[in-house]
């Protein structure tokens, strides 16, 4: 593995671990770990040491991934190389959950009392698509032009590539529809916590921070998947070799830097204010391990997320979250069989 791939994936793991720390005191106010608490828990010696733990446990997780990038990456040939950077990548991804989980368990004892009253409201708010519809649909106008491409070289090609670079290119597509579309239900089908005022104008700002995250990633996986595409299609050769890698790399590297001191920016404005401050009216039972929304009685559908003003969650007490987890489940195995 090239040495400059090296350094931006320690780089991805450097910010990645930063982004953890930050995030549990970048939560909504009167939210920690996912649980509601007093907006003054957080500066308590109780929540300090909640905090160190966590942050100690992410903290080592990602020392202990670097050495191996360092000294166990490098000895390896062929795909061995790769697959194991991504099983570092997704051991560290996966220390950083349970580590929130177990952090929110001890959360627990120190929750408020909840209130019944609910501040968010289900009513459509006014809402326009943050760079127009051009820009929303943007990943997917990209991978049809590749589609397109790749059609003209269809009877040229031999079997098996055609397959390999059309495989690609419904990746990007199936991903690309998935982002696109919970990007558009944050910013149109979530609560508004905030019922008037500067502090609603702020969560809606949010809201479309959170947005043009999930489009941003959706620009991403389209390069990451056109590109390779049309280099096995021999379409061009204008992205072959390492050092286009090596590009997109060191773009999403600077991307998470930016969103990393945005997000952080946003934090240190944010507004206090009294319907605020009771977290985003759901009860914390509700909530399993302070990452998973459970409750029959919510006809909603999506929800804020409890680790953030940026995201969403699925309600799991709904129906239809089961039936579209189970298709995001089963999406691999009919793509295989239907059009591979």
């Amino acid at each position: 593995m090239p040495l400059s791939i090296l350094i931006l994936m320690n780089l991805g793991f450097v910010l990645a671990t930063i982004l953890c720390c930050v995030a549990p005191v970048a939560q909504r106010s009167g939210i920690f770990f996912g649980v509601t608490v007093a907006p003054e828990f957080v500066r308590t010696p109780d929540a300090r040491r909640i905090l160190w733990r966590y942050r100690r446990s992410v903290i080592v997780t990602t020392l202990l991934c670097s050495a191996a990038l360092w000294v166990v990456v490098p000895r390896l040939t062929g795909l061995a190389a790769p697959l194991t950077s991504s099983v570092l990548v997704f051991l560290g991804t996966g220390v950083a959950i349970v580590s929130t989980a177990i952090a929110s368990k001890r959360v627990r004892p120190f929750a408020s009392s909840y209130s019944p009253t609910r501040t968010a409201s289900l009513r459509p708010r006014p809402q326009t698509l943050p760079g127009g519809r051009f820009v929303f649909a943007g990943p997917m106008l990209i991978v049809a032009a590749a589609h397109f491409l790749l059609l003209t070289r269809h009877d040229t090609l031999p079997a098996e590539t055609y397959r390999a670079a059309f495989a690609l290119l419904l990746t990007a597509y199936v991903a690309n529809a998935l982002l696109m579309w919970v990007a558009w239900l944050l910013l149109f089908r979530t609560r508004q916590i905030c019922p008037s005022g500067s502090a609603s104008a702020h969560e809606s700002a949010d809201k479309r921070f959170g947005y043009g995250l999930r489009l941003m990633f959706a620009y991403d996986l389209t390069a990451f998947m056109v590109a390779p595409a049309l280099t096995v299609a021999k379409i061009t050769q204008a992205f072959k070799g390492p050092s286009f890698l090596t590009i997109l790399m060191a773009v999403q590297v600077i991307q998470t830097a930016i969103v990393l001191a945005l997000a952080i920016k946003r934090r240190g404005t944010s507004i206090e204010t009294p319907a605020a401050r009771n977290g985003d009216g759901t009860s914390d039972a509700c909530w399993k391990y302070g990452l998973i929304y459970y409750n029959p009685d919510d006809p909603a559908f999506v929800v804020g997320t409890r680790t953030g003003p940026y995201g969403c969650d699925l309600n799991f007490g709904n129906k239809w979250s089961w039936v579209v987890s189970f298709g995001l489940v089963a999406m691999p195995v009919l793509i295989r069989l239907v059009w591979l």
